[in-house]
Formats: structure tokens, C-alpha cells, sequence
């Protein structure tokens, strides 16, 4: 098959690798404005199109009459894509006979959007998805759904174990999703079109993972299980000003019942410190001061009795 590679993300730059091995052919590449946690840069995509002498269209959000003749003139059976920023028309999709293979990483048509296996974790599911669709024009990750894979979920589930997950499912899948379409062995799912069944997940910035103490510690831990790496972690302000970022904690049942102002260091618990919050307490695992080395930081911290994170 002649593929075209449409998106962001090293799971992409996989999925088309590992459909190469394969025998098929990647004969154009497009993508867009990167994130420090897609694990690869525009220059990655460059670099595949020159490897595969495939033809490179930049990095553009959008595309415009040349981008929209040059896919056509690449005669491309489909599309793989993962992360394009835009909702692409219909121009553009009825150009590849078998359709945009879109890889979603959200359980459709529940999660739909952005930083949909963050929001996941937020709201205590049990499980995070990932689907195979098939592009829709002009809408938001709608269209039939050709695979689905699933990683259970706890309360010990960061969203590092999620992309690891992703990292080696994604290309998977998308290979499976693909070939069983094309041979037959796949027919897609249409999503249900009960509006009421979709939730829309909105954009997280860095600044959404600051604590707020006053919630409960189930929901605290939720946010740092979420924001945690590759993201940039979930955050509190130390008495003085000092940014403290919590990169892993868990809920921490006292001994007996306490009184105390949320975000105040409760006790020690072997090298790390317990902290209050508006219900219940967490264990500060792993941490680390604005400014100084994750040892250096574990050992200012589990000196920090009657410290009160704001």
C-alpha cells in the first residue's frame, strides 16, 4: 500500500516504520508544531520522508491548494496519523480511497479531544483506551472505529506507565488496523451518535498542575498520577517561594485521626513527609526544589517539618 503520514509524535514516526518493515511504501510526510512530550522534533519527520524519498510537506497546521495537489499527485492509497492539530475537510479525505487511519488516544466516542488519558487518570477510570478511527471530515474524532486496546488502570497508574504502554501499542495497532481493513478482516465500528455519550477533553498547560491542597487526597493524587513525567508534574509553592514539583505520591492512612490545615507537613514516614489536605493525607514519594538535584531536594524536604505548602 502507498501511505501518507499525516501528524506529530514518535508513535507515529513507529506506526510508519513498522508498516514499512512490512512492505508497505510511506510516500509523503506532513506534520506540525511539536511538544517536548512527543519524544521527536519536525526534524524526525524530515528525516523519515528523506529515508523513505517520500515527499516532505513541512510542518503546517493547516492544508493549502499545493499541500492538497501534491497528496494527490502521490497517488496515496491512505493515511496514518496521530496528533494532527487540525480537523481535516473533506477535500483532503476523499483523496485516499481507504481513508485517514487516525490513532486516538482516548476510549471513543467517551474521550474525545486533547490530553485525553490525563483526564482519564483525573477522573478515576479503571481503564485508559486507545482506538484506531477512520477520519471523519471536518469532525472531532468521530468516524468508525477500526481497533480498540485497553491498559487497566489503578491508583498506582501514572501517565509515564500509560505512554510506555502507548509506545509499543500504537505502532501495533495501527499495523493491525490497516491490513485487516484493506484484506476485509476488519470491518469498522460507526460510533454511536448519542451526543450524550461523548465527553470533551480540553487542553492541559503546565499551569493546570498546581495542587490545591484543600481537595481531597484521593483527588491530589489523581493530578500528580496525571501530570507526572513526561509532563512537567503537578506543583506546589514552599513557604519562601520555592516551586516544589511532586512527581509521585500516594494516599497515606494515619494512625489516628488529625487535625490539621491542608498542605501542612504532618509527619516523617521513613525519608519522606506526609502532607494534609482537605480530606485524608499523601505520602510524598518523590520530589524535587525548583533549582536543586532530586537528592538534594528529598533531603531539604524530609527536613521540612511544620512547612506549609501553598
Amino acid at each position: 500500500m502507498r501511505i501518507a503520514v499525516l501528524g506529530r509524535t514518535k508513535w507515529l514516526i513507529d506506526a510508519a516504520d513498522a508498516l514499512r518493515v512490512r512492505g508497505h511504501e510511506i510516500v509523503l510526510v506532513a506534520t506540525a508544531r511539536s511538544e517536548s512530550y512527543y519524544n521527536c522534533e519536525i526534524s524526525s519527520f524530515e528525516a523519515l520522508a528523506e529515508s523513505c524519498d517520500a515527499k516532505y510537506l513541512g510542518a503546517k497546521a493547516t492544508f493549502d491548494a499545493g499541500a492538497c495537489h501534491a497528496i494527490t499527485a502521490s497517488n496515496p492509497d491512505l493515511a496514518i496519523s496521530v496528533n494532527w492539530p487540525t480537523v481535516i475537510d473533506k477535500d483532503i479525505i476523499k483523496i485516499f480511497p481507504h481513508g485517514i487511519f487516525n490513532a486516538h488516544c482516548g476510549d471513543l466516542p467517551r474521550y474525545r479531544g486533547n490530553a485525553c488519558p490525563n483526564w482519564a487518570i483525573i477522573n478515576g477510570e479503571d481503564r485508559i483506551g486507545l482506538c484506531i478511527h477512520l477520519m471523519d471530515p471536518g469532525a472531532l474524532d468521530s468516524g468508525p472505529v477500526v481497533a480498540r486496546s485497553y491498559l487497566a488502570a489503578d491508583d498506582e497508574t501514572y501517565i509515564t506507565d500509560v505512554y510506555k504502554w502507548l509506545d509499543s501499542t500504537i505502532p501495533m495497532l495501527m499495523v493491525e488496523a490497516v491490513e485487516g481493513v484493506v484484506a476485509g478482516r476488519i470491518q469498522p465500528v460507526p460510533q454511536p451518535e448519542d451526543a450524550s455519550l461523548a465527553l470533551r477533553c480540553y487542553p492541559r498547560r503546565p499551569e493546570d498542575g498546581r495542587i490545591d491542597w484543600r481537595s481531597p487526597a484521593t483527588t491530589v493524587q489523581r493530578l500528580i498520577r496525571a501530570s507526572s513525567k513526561p509532563f512537567d508534574g503537578a506543583f506546589t509553592t514552599m513557604e519562601g517561594g520555592a516551586r516544589l514539583t511532586v512527581w509521585k505520591a500516594s494516599v497515606f492512612k494515619p494512625g489516628s485521626p488529625f487535625s490539621a490545615v491542608p498542605g501542612q507537613v504532618m509527619l516523617r514516614s521513613g525519608e519522606n513527609i506526609v502532607v494534609a489536605c482537605g480530606e485524608g493525607c499523601l505520602l510524598v514519594e518523590e520530589c524535587e526544589v525548583e533549582g536543586l538535584r532530586l537528592s538534594e531536594s528529598n533531603a531539604i524536604i524530609a527536613r521540612s517539618l511544620r512547612q506549609r505548602f501553598i
